[in-house]
């Protein structure tokens, strides 16, 4: 029976030279279409929220009075005469069904608002420096809402941009913060074990015995709803931390128990390393992967669970923006129904939940030793 490793049975299958387990990685990773695809949108997801000032219009509070729940407006290329032309978007005319007292818009060809790329309009703040430069704005600050605008006639868009930024910051806060307590935790009990281990478990266990949902809501609900909303902000972020590192310490657990058995952690134990470079060293670092994939599932996870409580209105609170908090706006069907587009951050949730997921799928088929090439 042959004791060589994977990348050397890897390497004679090839006929190329070893490779080393970031670059067999990186190269499975790679070939994987599903995860680059993944991987692709994340990054677009990241940066629209990053650069959200750049690529918004607007501020997520700026008003336009005259257009309240005005619909999207279409970019058009076409001149009305026939021929291309600059890109602009046309503007509404309100009409009142006399019967109904239902207000409708209709285009109108004479309100024509030609898009400036790359033009001057309100100012946004980037790591301390102050900008004025946008991707896209209506000439001569005329106002251009391509997903429309709400019931306050705040642009659907640019708040749809801001709210990214809270939603991912809330997402990359809850996972970064679970692992690193589901890693001391898990790690803590799989190596000491004992009655340590025992009681650490014991501890698990009392957590996930609640069911998640109604937990959810019976603490957020405790949260004083008319605190400042940064430290609704924090309690909710801590809330959901608080029941998110229990599984990843529970499996974490597992791994330590059968890597400390492993010959190179004995080998290290039988030349009297410290507790603390084994752990360092050696166990945590061949536990990397599984948490790196660990965190891009929890991802996805948390951007639903904050989008689903803020939508119930026990989430984020309002000046903050966040997708959850948009969707408040059309909890009841007359919302919904004159104006269908404040469903826009629905399509971003989707894209964010299937971009996440598919690349934590690709990390995990890339990150295991004994898969195919």
């Amino acid at each position: 029976m042959s004791d060589a490793s994977p990348l050397d049975l890897n390497a004679e299958a090839t006929g190329g030279p070893s490779l080393s387990y970031g670059q067999l990685v990186r190269r499975r990773f790679y070939r994987n279409r599903f995860g680059m695809a993944g991987l692709i949108g994340c990054l677009i997801i990241i940066i629209l929220s990053v650069f959200a000032g750049f690529f918004a219009p607007y501020s997520a509070a700026t008003k336009d009075r005259e257009a309240i729940f005005s619909p999207p407006q279409a970019i058009r290329i076409f001149a009305p005469e026939g021929g291309l032309t600059r890109p602009y978007v046309m503007g509404f005319t309100e009409e009142m069904d006399q019967t109904t007292f239902e207000i409708t818009f209709a285009p109108d060809p004479e309100k024509q608002v030609r898009i400036v790329f790359f033009g001057e309009g309100e100012e946004w703040r980037f790591l301390g420096l102050t900008f004025d430069t946008h991707l896209f704005v209506g000439e001569n600050g005329q106002p251009v809402h391509l997903l429309g605008t709400d019931g306050l006639g705040r642009d659907v868009l640019s708040r749809m941009f801001h709210g990214s930024s809270i939603t991912l910051l809330m997402a990359f806060m809850v996972m970064g913060a679970a692992c690193l307590i589901g890693t001391i935790v898990g790690v803590t009990s799989g190596y000491v074990g004992g009655r340590t281990d025992i009681v650490i478990q014991r501890i698990i266990e009392f957590v996930k015995s609640f069911p998640d949902l109604p937990l959810y809501l019976a603490l957020v609900a405790i949260l004083p709803t008319r605190a400042d909303p940064l430290f609704i902000f924090i309690m909710f972020a801590m809330i959901l931390v608080l029941l998110q590192w229990a599984n990843l310490a529970r499996e974490l657990r597992g791994k330590v128990i059968a890597i400390r058995s492993v010959e190179f952690v004995r080998a290290a134990v039988a030349v009297g390393a410290s507790d603390q470079r084994i752990i360092l060293r050696h166990i945590v670092p061949n536990m990397s992967s599984h948490i790196i994939v660990w965190g891009t599932y929890v991802l996805p996870e948390v951007i639903l669970l904050e989008s689903f409580l803020s939508f119930l209105g026990v989430g984020v609170q309002q000046p903050m923006v966040s997708w959850g908090v948009m969707l408040n706006q059309v909890r009841d069907f007359q919302s919904l129904a004159a104006a269908p587009w404040l469903l826009a951050p629905v399509g971003m949730i989707i894209l964010a939940v299937l971009a996440f997921n598919a690349l934590g799928d690709g990390l995990r088929d890339a990150m295991d030793p004994y898969a195919n090439d």
